[in-house]
């Protein structure tokens, strides 16, 4: 009987309904009330988060702006916003490119350093959860700047010193015509400056290319009478009538139908993806019109090997023929260059032969002498050590130069080509004289150059005025040819009796190369001059200082 009450009991239960809703009620409150509770955790987290990629953002910047000592500038952000938190910071390169893919254009650890990324990590604050567990949230930010510090700079800008009749020779053979500039036309070259955006953008126009970027134009065909068409109507925009007279005469000249590769003549570095019609404040350096014309008519010279015959040129001289090869420019180098720490620009390697003749004197009157000359230039090297704009105070550029290492010879050249610049030319003993009674033989070696960089400091004030600086080597003192013929080990046979003699011939023929040593010193200097090379100096100027400091990436 009790078994059955029971049951009954438990089926009475079962089957009433009073009361369910509050308790359906209770168990959905709590569910509820935890939702809440995550809510108001993960909310607080992804706020203190947020916050902590702002200083997060703060201190990459700050890093960026001071790369030598990021880690004291990220450390000093923190404080400054009150943030304590666990930071680790890596340096490395960062590349501007939207062809890559946003997770590889910073490469850690890989030198130059222009960029840093900065971890940060901090116990994360939470309310409710810790009454279900007593492990700690940590909340982890990452951040990325690289340095927005630039300079753009050029290598070998001697220009003012020419001799329109070398100078015309020179770039008439390069370009395949006649050019007749006289000097007023090279200074008002040498002293125009155009601006490094405006010319690339008015040789779009040229090209008619009316979109894209930078690079498309650098990349794109180009002839040196689309550069020098651009850059005279730049010139004629700017009020310069000289520089726009000179370019339009030489356009007049004819055959500048070269094909310009701009990509080894300017180097734009993160500017290159701009678009043509972008303002690019950052491109706004000025380069001489003297310096891109003759980098421009070097390059686009395809045989890169021309003959030239400047007796008429050379006073003290019977007769003086050239032949100069120039070589490629180096991979991934460029004359003139935009770019933050560690960009370089080069010039072109360089091989001269020389003969020159000149007229005897004293026991070798009426008998031509003859001076055969080799000259072999390395390429000049200049790169950005580091650009800095301290608040408050003067930007300033340090460029570490290098003067291209150069070896001459007095000999004549053995067989091969004289454009083979992987090896060195091989020389046997020069023909100085060559009369029926008498034979005069000669050779002679000197090396110009030391292979350490010197440091270079240009302030804003050597950046708004132009200054040219110059390093040299300490390797050679006087003129090339004189320090050649000073090492002239002299051999003269007399050919009736077949033996050596040095006396009074040897010295006469000593006396007379003597004479014209400054005219040939003149000669090499101005071709190499007007190429923008010189032997054994480096001249480099900085053309712009772009202050940005550190700027977020990604």
């Amino acid at each position: 009987m009790q078994s059955t009450g029971l049951r009954k009991l438990l089926i009475s239960l079962a089957r009433d309904r009073e009361g369910s809703v509050a308790m359906i009620t209770a168990f959905f409150f709590a569910v509820i009330m935890g939702a809440l509770a995550l809510a108001v955790d993960v909310g607080a987290l992804f706020l203190e988060r947020r916050t902590l990629q702002g200083t997060a953002d703060l201190a990459a910047v700050a890093g960026a702006s001071d790369i030598s000592r990021a880690e004291a500038a990220v450390a000093a952000t923190l404080q400054a916003n009150g943030v304590e938190a666990d930071f680790t910071v890596i340096r490395g390169n960062y590349v501007q490119d939207p062809a890559l893919d946003h997770t590889r254009r910073f490469r850690a650890n890989l030198q130059p350093y222009n960029a840093v990324r900065v971890n940060l990590a901090k116990p994360g604050r939470v309310y409710f959860a810790k009454v279900f567990s007593s492990q700690t949230t940590t909340i982890g930010v990452t951040a990325l700047a690289a340095n927005a510090e630039m300079a753009s700079f050029s290598i070998g800008t001697r220009l003012l010193a020419l001799r329109d009749g070398v100078a015309n020779e020179l770039l008439g053979k390069l370009l395949g015509t006649t050019v007749n500039l006289n000097v007023m036309d090279y200074q008002g070259l040498a002293s125009a400056d155009v601006q490094i955006a405006q010319t690339i953008q008015a040789v779009a126009t040229e090209i008619d290319l009316t979109a894209g970027t930078f690079q498309d134009v650098l990349d794109a065909s180009v002839t040196t009478g689309d550069l020098v068409a651009a850059m005279a109507k730049i010139a004629g925009g700017n009020g310069d009538t000289a520089a726009e007279l000179a370019l339009k005469r030489l356009l007049a000249s004819g055959g500048l139908n070269g094909e310009v590769p701009l990509a080894s003549l300017f180097d734009l570095g993160p500017f290159a993806m701009l678009a043509i019609d972008d303002p690019a404040p950052g491109l706004d350096a000025q380069v001489s019109a003297m310096q891109i014309l003759g980098s421009s008519l070097v390059l686009a010279n395809g045989a890169r090997q021309v003959k030239l015959d400047l007796g008429a040129e050379v006073p003290g001289l019977l007769s003086l023929t050239v032949d100069l090869a120039i070589g490629e420019m180096p991979r991934h180098s460029a004359m003139i260059a935009v770019g933050p720490k560690a960009a370089k620009v080069r010039t072109a390697q360089t091989r001269l032969r020389l003969v020159a003749e000149v007229g005897g004197a004293g026991v070798l009157a009426n008998v031509r002498l003859r001076l055969p000359l080799v000259v072999d230039l390395a390429y000049g090297e200049a790169s950005l050590a580091s650009v800095s704009c301290p608040y408050g105070g003067s930007s300033r550029a340090v460029v570490v130069a290098r003067p291209g290492i150069a070896e001459a010879w007095i000999g004549e050249l053995g067989g091969g080509d004289l454009s083979d610049f992987g090896n060195t030319p091989y020389l046997y003993p020069a023909r100085i004289v060559e009369a029926p009674l008498v034979k005069v033989t000669g050779k002679a070696h000197v090396d110009v150059g030391n292979s350490l960089g010197t440091r270079l400091v240009f302030t804003a004030r050597d950046v708004e005025r132009g200054t040219v600086k110059r390093t040299s080597t300490n390797s050679i003192a006087g003129s090339l040819v004189s320090s050649l013929l000073s090492d002239l080990d002299v051999e003269v046979k007399l050919l009736s009796l077949g033996l050596s003699l040095p006396g009074p011939i040897a010295d006469t023929v000593g006396s007379v190369l003597g004479n014209v040593a400054d005219p040939l010193d003149a000669a090499v200097h101005g071709l190499l001059t007007t190429l923008g090379l010189h032997l054994g100096e480096a001249d480099v100027r900085v053309h712009g200082i772009r202050c940005g400091g550190g700027v977020l990436a990604g």
